[in-house]
C-alpha cells in the first residue's frame, strides 16, 4: 500500500496508541454513516474492526490488501431502515 503517506507525525511511535486512534475514528464515523461504507484498517484492528461491527449491528467483511492492511466493508446499521 505505497499510496499511503504521514500526513501528521504522532507524538509516539506506540503502535497501541495507532490501533486505537484508527478505531475510535472508525467508531465515530460507524455512528455517523448509516448506509453501507468501505474503510482500509490496520490488519491489527481486525479484532476491533469485528466487535465494533457486532455491537453497532452491522454486517461486516473484510479482505486483506497486504501484510499491513485489509479492507473492510461493512453493511448498513441495521435500524437506518
Amino acid at each position: 500500500m505505497s499510496d499511503y503517506t504521514l500526513v501528521l507525525p504522532f507524538d509516539t511511535d506506540d503502535p497501541e496508541f495507532v490501533r486505537g486512534f484508527e478505531v475510535g475514528r472508525l467508531w465515530e464515523k460507524m455512528k455517523l454513516t448509516p448506509e453501507p461504507f468501505e474503510e482500509t484498517v490496520h490488519l491489527t484492528n481486525a479484532e476491533m474492526v469485528m466487535r465494533m461491527a457486532d455491537a453497532q449491528k452491522r454486517g461486516v467483511a473484510g479482505t486483506e490488501l497486504d501484510a499491513m492492511w485489509m479492507m473492510v466493508s461493512f453493511g448498513a446499521a441495521e435500524d437506518a431502515g
